[in-house]
């Protein structure tokens, strides 16, 4: 591509929404994203809070991959601020497979407040970072009531939302590359939550 070349819009051909595959094509097409005011009251009626938060994500085959990963891991609520975030948009809703017509959708106007709400509902909020991660993935108690954060693709979770957790975990890397995609942590973290929880 050019370097000044102008991005063209999403007109619904194949290319822009996201490959085709079995799962997607016959997905339901409609998000279900849910009123902010509406989370307290969906959380507080679940015995074991399980909850995804996408702090800034901006790609939407990222956000997608992501949504499609919580609901086979059984998140309760997918949770991600309103501004400087991708939009869930046809091409994400259309990569979740599904995911996104099943899971509670939140778009949040002030992500750090709905942290502390969270933790009011005795939701422990466990970040994760590359390079600043104080606890190994697999050694570190996730089974309970969790909020696991994610950050975005380029610069990671923001300063105060990482302030805000109850622990950074980081996941061992045994390579040379630094990282791995956000969508591939999310769904490691995910299914460790889910194999800790199998194990009680």
């Amino acid at each position: 591509m050019r370097k000044n070349a102008k991005r063209q819009p999403d007109r619904g051909h194949k290319g822009a929404h996201g490959r085709n595959n079995k799962h997607s094509s016959g997905a339901r097409s409609k998000a279900l994203i849910k009123d902010e005011t509406e989370l307290e009251s969906l959380l507080a009626g679940v015995k074991e809070p399980f909850v995804l938060i996408l702090d800034g994500l901006q790609d939407p085959h990222n956000l997608g991959a992501c949504i499609r990963t919580a609901n086979g891991a059984g998140v309760d609520a997918v949770i991600m601020p309103r501004d400087k975030a991708v939009a869930v948009t046809d091409t994400a809703v259309k990569i979740s497979c599904g995911g996104a017509s099943e899971t509670p959708l939140f778009r949040v106007t002030n992500l750090a407040r709905t942290i502390e709400k969270l933790k009011d509902l005795g939701i422990r909020v466990a970040g994760t970072s590359d390079h600043q991660g104080t606890e190994n993935l697999y050694e570190a108690d996730i089974s309970g009531p969790i909020a696991i954060m994610m950050g975005s693709e380029e610069k990671g979770m923001r300063r105060l939302s990482q302030d805000k957790c109850d622990l950074l975990l980081t996941i061992p890397m045994a390579g040379g590359v630094p990282c791995l995609n956000v969508s591939v942590s999310t769904g490691i973290c995910l299914y460790e939550v889910v194999r800790q929880r199998s194990l009680k």
